[in-house]
């Protein structure tokens, strides 16, 4: 059996060595936190997925908005290990970074303006519920609409306060007729995927061009 280093931590103790911070493009955050711990106290001191950062962590400042995302050791001599606990989230207080917003050029999407999709990345601190009914929180508020029984998600006007592109043209009727009509509903969501990590959802939207054809005319529906 081993011995234990003259110097290192007492049993049930961890001693932080350093701590490294990153960014991400999307203003999502990481703290890596490495800490020396005995060895036998690794299955006693790994923290659960999703601990908060300001109930767990030595350092000097606390974050209540990091989360534990994932831990690893690294066995070394003396009965010594060497614990990395990876936080992700936001180190402020308040406020969520801004949305990046990308144009990606898709054949066939346009319908008055150019054959674009637009899409959104950013941090949201809605749950997987609310973004998919896109309903209002985190910064941004989605309109919507609904024909024939079918939800129609329009495109907000910001979020996290980024504005996004007008639409072409104003939405609404854009052509009435006895036999018909066509209702321009300008660009709206088209998919939605997130990831959760910590307490937040790393979010993307896509938004493309859309109006609903009725009766004669509903051969020019683009949904």
């Amino acid at each position: 059996m081993s011995s234990i280093i003259v110097g290192s931590p007492i049993s049930g103790a961890k001693v932080l060595q350093r701590q490294n911070f990153q960014r991400d493009i999307n203003g999502l955050e990481t703290i890596t936190e490495t800490y020396k711990i005995r060895t036998a106290d690794r299955s006693k001191l790994a923290p659960e997925k999703d601990t908060i950062h300001a109930s767990f962590s030595s350092f000097t400042l606390k974050y209540s908005r990091m989360a534990v995302e994932t831990i690893s050791f690294g066995e070394e001599d003396g009965g010594l290990t060497s614990m990395n606990v990876v936080y992700v989230g936001l180190t402020s207080s308040t406020g969520l970074p801004p949305a990046i917003i990308r144009f990606i050029p898709t054949f066939n999407a346009g319908i008055y303006g150019s054959p674009l999709t637009i899409e959104a990345e950013f941090i949201t601190d809605m749950n997987e519920n609310e973004l998919a009914l896109g309903q209002t929180a985190a910064g941004f508020s989605v309109p919507q609409s609904y024909y024939y029984a079918q939800q129609i998600v329009q495109m907000p006007s910001q979020i996290n306060g980024v504005t996004l592109p007008g639409n072409p043209r104003a939405t609404g009727e854009t052509f009435y007729s006895i036999d018909g009509r066509i209702i321009y509903l300008g660009y709206c969501v088209d998919g939605v995927e997130s990831t959760k990590r910590g307490q937040f959802l790393v979010a993307k939207m896509s938004f493309k061009e859309k109006q609903i054809g009725i009766g004669l005319f509903y051969g020019a529906t683009r949904l």
